[in-house]
């Protein structure tokens, strides 16, 4: 720009130089008033003075032409001289703009060096040049673009830094101007028209008080750099260094938008995708994130929630009332910057279902302390807890069963003693209110004895199973099943089979199985003393298990007591002993299986068990 501005400036002063415009009809009219006089003294003057006064005025009019020609063609040369310097002034602002253009017309590093390098070329008539800059460690210089060399030449070309006289012009920051350059023995390989450069000329690529790369030039001729076309040079290359950093800027910022871009999809994947549930809201209180999880858990769709206020979420409002546990946790996050590490809450979750949810809650800041939002990452573990409750009664029961193991070894013996003893009174015995004193001590004894059979069989898994174990339910639950109707007095009830197709082996005995049909099945016909429908449901869950279900029409369990009728030693039955179903439950618990009950009361019960399932087979199993 200085160097446009310079020339630009020498133009105008050249052409102030120039002839006035009024000279030549200023000069026509001194002659024609010069041709004049000599008329009228020819006309008035009498002779010889009439003649001198005529060659007088003659002598002045030729002098006045030759010194006009004279000055015509002086003034001809002089701006033809201005014409090839505004011709060659032109040429060089085109070049400028050539530079200009390319410098705008793209943001690949390589293309750009590579137009810059073309325009020099231009400048100084080369056919020769290369852009050098600097590798990571600053070490060595690596070409970045290059004409007029043959590419093996230049492939993993590296120059070191304050060698040679590029490496030193990259130390320097100062341009080099060789000429009657030594002959290259090896030009046939290194440039594309096998001749040795004579002249060259090196310059520094700086700007911004950085150095970013060297520019060399050279012609197979020798070629004088003049001022002017230096000074243009240095133009292009603080242009092109300008351009670089520009261009390195805005490749690096683009790689900063596209992590920032990266780094927000997989956060809002990560948050999608994640098994905890979470929501987010800003300072203002609007919710901006809630994930899958969490729509999925609360049973509402995330673009039902997002961007309404926590405010919102109350229990007055049948569509956020599941939500409505979280409306005080962001309320002390967001007002009292309140943390919750771990917490857990009872909450009424979609249906009117009861939910256990452990939760941390925190505050969002930015980097200079401003909050700008709260979170909230919270997850069902009712599952969990019944998990726990369930480990707690399998300990109950194996501490039970231990009891049950040591009163039978201690009671067992003794009863039978006494059963014996008073048989044998009883049969000596010949007053009558005695003989029923014995009878009454024999009947009680065996029911001690009988609650005794019980804790023994609660004890331990009443059908021990070996390894390799299994039955396969497609062959032994019909035959189960026809077993006990044979065997009971089933009435007006109507067992019904619904079993799937292809039913894996389970791991259990044939004893265990009966144990677990027939105690079910039993308490389905004691809750239907008029009549009704058994149905046992079988089917492969695919998940390493057999689900089935023994279902019953009957009176119900009361509510008040469902959750006991597993409890060793509960029963609602006279004479009943309580260790049916918790027997049936620990036979399950020991083969990694499980038992569930739902009912209603008037409506009938459900017995839901898991059976494990042995591996993938499903190859009938004897």
């Amino acid at each position: 720009m200085e160097n446009k501005q310079r020339l630009t400036s020498e133009s105008s002063l050249r052409t102030r130089r120039t002839p006035s415009g009024y000279l030549l009809p200023a000069l026509v009219v001194v002659n024609a008033i010069l041709a004049g006089g000599i008329v009228a003294v020819c006309a008035t003057a009498s002779p010889p003075l009439n003649y001198v006064a005529a060659g007088v005025l003659c002598a002045c009019i030729i002098a006045l032409s030759s010194y006009l020609s004279y000055e015509w063609h002086r003034y001809r040369e002089q701006n033809k001289g201005y014409i090839d310097e505004i011709t060659d002034l032109n040429l060089r602002f085109g070049i400028l703009a050539d530079a200009v253009s390319a410098v705008s017309s793209t943001l690949d590093l390589e293309e750009l060096v590579a137009n810059i390098l073309g325009v020099m070329l231009t400048l100084t008539n080369s056919s020769i040049g290369v852009v050098l800059v600097p590798d990571e460690s600053n070490a060595y210089l690596q070409v970045l673009s290059h004409r007029g060399f043959q590419e093996k030449a230049v492939r993993g070309l590296k120059i070191a830094v304050g060698k040679g006289a590029v490496g030193k012009a990259f130390q320097d920051g100062k341009a080099v101007i060789r000429g009657n350059l030594p002959q290259d023995p090896k030009a046939a390989e290194t440039y594309l028209d096998g001749r040795s450069p004579r002249s060259q000329i090196i310059m520094p690529l700086k700007a911004k008080g950085q150095m970013v790369g060297i520019a060399v030039t050279a012609s197979c001729e020798e070629h004088e750099y003049n001022p002017d076309e230096v000074s243009l040079l240095s133009s292009l290359c603080h242009e092109l260094a300008v351009a670089m950093i520009n261009v390195d800027l805005y490749q690096q910022s683009q790689k900063t938008l596209q992590w920032l871009k990266d780094s927000q999809e997989y956060t809002e994947h990560f948050i999608q995708e994640m098994l905890a549930a979470v929501a987010v809201v800003n300072d203002d209180g609007d919710v901006i994130y809630f994930n899958r999880e969490a729509a999925d858990l609360l049973a509402i769709e995330p673009k039902e929630v997002i961007g309404v206020n926590y405010a919102d979420f109350t229990e007055e409002r049948e569509k956020f009332k599941p939500l409505a546990f979280l409306k005080p946790i962001f309320r002390l996050c967001l007002e009292e910057d309140r943390v919750f590490r771990r917490h857990e809450l009872a909450i009424e979750g979609p249906g009117g279902r009861r939910m256990t949810i452990s939760f941390n809650a925190f505050p969002l800041h930015r980097a200079r302390g401003e909050r700008m939002g709260a979170a909230v990452v919270f997850m069902d573990i009712s599952p969990m807890k019944e998990m726990e409750a369930r480990l707690r009664q399998q300990d109950h029961l194996s501490i039970l069963g231990q009891m049950a193991a040591k009163i039978a070894h201690e009671v067992k013996n003794p009863l039978f003693a006494i059963i014996g003893l008073a048989e044998e009174l009883e049969e000596d015995e010949q007053d009558p209110e005695r003989k029923q004193l014995l009878a009454t001590i024999k009947r009680e004894a065996t029911l001690g004895n009988q609650w005794i059979s019980g804790m023994l069989t609660f004890s331990r898994s009443p059908f021990p199973v070996t390894e390799g174990t299994a039955v396969s339910p497609q062959v032994t639950l019909p035959e189960l099943l026809a077993d006990f109707a044979r065997s009971h007095q089933v009435g007006e009830i109507k067992i019904v089979k619904d079993f799937g197709d292809d039913l894996p082996p389970v791991m259990l005995s044939r004893d265990n199985m009966r144990h677990i049909i027939f105690n079910l099945l039993e308490n389905a016909v004691q809750a239907m003393p008029s009549g009704g429908v058994i149905t046992v449901r079988a089917h492969d869950t695919g998940n390493g298990f057999l689900e089935m279900r023994v279902e019953d029409t009957g009176t119900g369990i009361d509510p008040d007591i469902l959750p006991s009728v597993f409890d060793p030693f509960f029963t609602t039955k006279e004479g009943g002993t309580g260790l049916g179903l918790s027997i049936v439950q620990k036979i399950l618990l020991d083969m990694g299986g499980d038992i569930e009950v739902r009912s209603q009361k008037g409506m009938g019960t459900t017995f839901i068990l898991k059976l494990p399932t042995r591996g993938a087979s499903h190859e009938p199993v004897s």
